[in-house]
């Protein structure tokens, strides 16, 4: 294998993946290399499988309760150190030549619609009250909100439904509630709401691959044992609404999402059912994570300015000219 075949095949993981591996050599078990890294169990085993599928080889070998490497494991995690090492010394040089000292850097998944509309507009006034803090968001509907928490993909997710773990904490942000929609000269439903069995014969546009785990599945799809004959995978939520526009089919997302749309005449909504479905977004964090007094910190502003931009606001642009953040408003000292 030449180096230039070499890098290649070492870029096929990230950086996570080879600190899970140097922290498995150095403390021996998974459950104390998850301890030091701030991650499940599960996860950290969800690191080590995802690496080893990425390579095609195996870079652990369990004896007894330990795991020792492999000899590919042994020259994959020698290759780990100079990796991490000059990943460290390269971002110490970036933000040495740009000015900025290195801080904290929180991925945030952003599954709730639309949160890239409002969510920046905190974010900055934090950052700019606390210029060593960093984000990253990370858009990911493969999955659910909560896993992702869970396995460690991000460090604060913002979606609705139900979050509540033992492992998690969850910080209630804002109530909307679900419509299904249609283009204008769609053809529609007789009545001021519809049922599952309004959706099964025409085409269902989703962002998301986990219809399994959805709120149509939950409360449509399961309850008539059924699912809809053609799903449209559109990938994000304004990418659904622009199909649903076209015509292409039915569709169900947020009032928060679709209002505006709804307000200029191209797309028309009915209630989900009879009684509606009302929906509640919130941030969640993992317990256990190893900066959790600093997300915990983020995500208890985050429900205050949500709570303050709801009260000063009586319609679903909520958090379009709002400044919440003062003086006064406090992180640990982690930062």
């Amino acid at each position: 294998m030449t180096n230039y075949e070499f890098i290649l095949y070492m870029l096929r993981l990230q950086l996570s993946h080879y600190r899970v591996v140097q922290a498995v050599r150095i403390h021996g078990t998974v459950s104390a290399a998850a301890q030091a890294l701030g991650l499940t169990q599960p996860a950290l085993s969800h690191q080590i499988a995802e690496a080893e599928r990425r390579l095609g080889i195996k870079l652990f070998a369990r004896v007894g309760r330990r795991l020792r490497l492999t000899s590919a494991g042994e020259l994959l995690s020698t290759s780990a150190d100079t990796i991490l090492m000059e990943a460290g010394i390269a971002e110490s040089t970036l933000m040495g030549k740009l000015g900025v000292v290195p801080g904290e850097v929180i991925r945030i998944g952003t599954f709730a619609y639309n949160s890239y509309r409002w969510l920046p507009s905190f974010l900055k006034q934090l950052q700019q009250q606390w210029p060593n803090l960093y984000f990253e968001f990370i858009t990911d509907t493969t999955k659910v909100p909560i896993r992702s928490v869970l396995d460690g993909d991000v460090d604060i997710a913002i979606s609705a439904g139900n979050l509540t773990s033992s492992r998690t904490k969850v910080y209630s942000l804002f109530n909307d509630e679900l419509l299904a929609i249609c283009a204008p000269d769609y053809p529609t439903i007789n009545r001021s709401y519809m049922l599952a069995a309004d959706f099964l014969d025409d085409p269902f546009i989703t962002y998301s691959t986990i219809y399994e785990t959805g709120f149509e599945e939950e409360f449509l799809w399961r309850p008539a044992g059924r699912r809809p004959l053609n799903y449209l995978r559109a990938g994000n939520t304004e990418a659904v609404i622009e199909m649903v526009k076209a015509g292409f089919g039915r569709s169900i997302l947020s009032r928060w999402a679709v209002q505006p749309y709804l307000d200029k005449g191209q797309l028309v909504a009915l209630s989900v059912t009879p009684h509606g479905m009302p929906v509640k977004w919130s941030a969640v964090v993992r317990k256990s994570h190893q900066h959790s007094q600093l997300l915990e910190a983020v995500c208890a502003q985050l429900q205050s300015w949500c709570q303050l931009n709801a009260d000063n606001s009586s319609d679903y642009y909520l958090f379009s000219n709002l400044s919440m953040l003062t003086d006064k408003d406090t992180l640990p000292s982690a930062l």
